[in-house]
């Protein structure tokens, strides 16, 4: 380490509250179905009157009450990304300039790492880790190897990927779990920037296992207050929420979701999943009274466009020229209309508390 000591300040990250803009998001879907407009809106949980749910409303003369949760790859998986944050941010500013280019590194961090609560200690490991990953650096810069990256006829290297022995791993290094060092030879050529270190989450290999037990904790402390206001006569619908649009999304909860609902004697008469990135929200309907996500015509994950059925793509083309080329196939959606999704852009949605 130089003599310069890295200042610590614990990151300010807000975590997104996306609830009520999620609400609103799901309600003007049921709105767009029903052809009904909302009104009655009680917030039962802020009021602290009947089940604490996250909202009571109607559609027409039908009573809904909704519950919202955010779902996660796996449990604490925002606190450890949030952790993660923290960790990427100190070596950044206490490495800079010390790692030799044009090398570019990579620290896994496994989901268990955690930081110590107390500011001193929290100083003391993330210190401990940045002489950890200066050490490790130069042990890699030691070794004599005799491998290069194989080159194609224009001088240029097939694979950007580090050798094993382009890596250190330990469970010394000042967290509370093994992590992973790993090095690339030339940072220019993958288009990273030399002599940086960068940290990222390692997933664990049983991703399903994991993201399984979180939906079905989420189901265990929803179900129940649902099914309270169903009993009193009220539209049951529980709303989704993820953030993580690698590993939660629609189409892995839906291949999920028969067996996770089948664990219930009573649940929601509906249930959508909210995908809210940028600026573009994503309700996916994924339960409609006994009908769930269907298995068949199911759209793949980046298998095209998803479009309203009623305004496809080529609508304005002479029959004789979508008969000849066959369009009509072309235009066929994924989906029946029940079970497309939904977009919408992030300033129509509105705040439902305020």
């Amino acid at each position: 380490m130089s003599n310069n000591v890295t200042r610590y300040k614990k990151p300010h990250v807000i975590v997104p509250k996306n609830e009520d803009k999620a609400c609103d998001a799901v309600i003007k879907t049921m709105e767009r179905r029903t052809r009904e407009k909302r009104s009655d809106i009680r917030l039962p949980e802020r009021d602290r009157v009947g089940v604490p749910v996250e909202l009571r409303l109607k559609l027409g003369e039908q009573e809904y009450a909704i519950e919202h949760t955010i779902i996660e790859p796996f449990e604490n998986n925002i606190q450890t990304e949030l952790t993660v944050d923290e960790i990427r941010q100190y070596l950044i500013e206490s490495l800079e300039g010390q790692l030799l280019s044009p090398m570019y590194y990579v620290l896994q961090v496994p989901k268990d790492v955690c930081l110590p609560k107390r500011k001193n200690k929290r100083v003391r490991a993330l210190k401990i880790l940045a002489e950890w990953v200066l050490r490790s650096a130069q042990i890699m810069y030691e070794r004599i190897t005799g491998l290069s990256l194989p080159i194609d006829c224009y001088n240029i290297p097939i694979s950007p990927y580090c050798f094993p022995e382009d890596s250190v791993k330990d469970e010394h290094s000042g967290l509370n779990c093994t992590v992973e060092l790993l090095r690339w030879r030339n940072g220019t050529v993958i288009g990273r920037k030399p002599g940086f270190v960068q940290t990222v989450l390692d997933y664990p290999e049983d991703l399903e296992g994991f993201r399984t037990e979180r939906i079905r904790r989420a189901f265990s402390d929803k179900f129940p207050k649902l099914a309270k206001c169903g009993a009193e006569g009220a539209r049951t619908v529980l709303i989704l929420e993820s953030q993580d649009a690698a590993h939660t999304r629609f189409d892995l909860i839906g291949n999920q979701l028969p067996a996770l609902l089948s664990e219930h004697a009573c649940v929601p008469d509906e249930i959508f999943l909210v995908e809210p990135y940028n600026s573009l929200w994503w309700v996916y309907p994924m339960k409609y009274d006994k009908d769930h996500w269907p298995e068949e015509g199911m759209p793949q994950w980046n298998a095209g466009p998803i479009y309203h059925p009623d305004n496809p793509p080529t609508a304005g083309l002479p029959k004789w020229y979508r008969d000849a080329l066959q369009l009509d196939e072309v235009d066929k959606p994924y989906l029946t209309r029940e079970w497309i999704p939904a977009t919408y852009k992030e300033d129509e949605l509105v705040d439902l508390t305020g």
